[in-house]
């Protein structure tokens, strides 16, 4: 039984991004910082037997927003630092 049959709404990065209104880009980079830093576990799955091998749980996020939206504003803070 994989994560994503735990009854929430997993969806590829490109639909997570559209949902919550960002680039693409800046999504599938975050869902990769969370990956590698374990952070948001529920947030998140990688599985390689999986197509898309990365998907985020809207429904986690929805429910969770502030500390989703706590954790997506200081990853931004640090990337545009060093983008300086």
């Amino acid at each position: 039984m994989s994560r994503r049959d735990n009854g929430g709404d997993w969806a590829n990065t490109n639909q997570a991004a559209e949902w919550l209104g960002e680039l693409h880009p800046r999504v599938r980079a975050f869902a990769f910082h969370l990956r590698m830093e374990g952070k948001l576990p529920e947030a998140w799955d990688y599985d390689e037997t999986q197509r898309p091998r990365t998907a985020l749980d809207r429904q986690w996020i929805y429910d969770n927003w502030t500390e989703w939206a706590e954790a997506w504003t200081k990853w931004r803070a640090r990337a545009e630092r060093r983008h300086r």
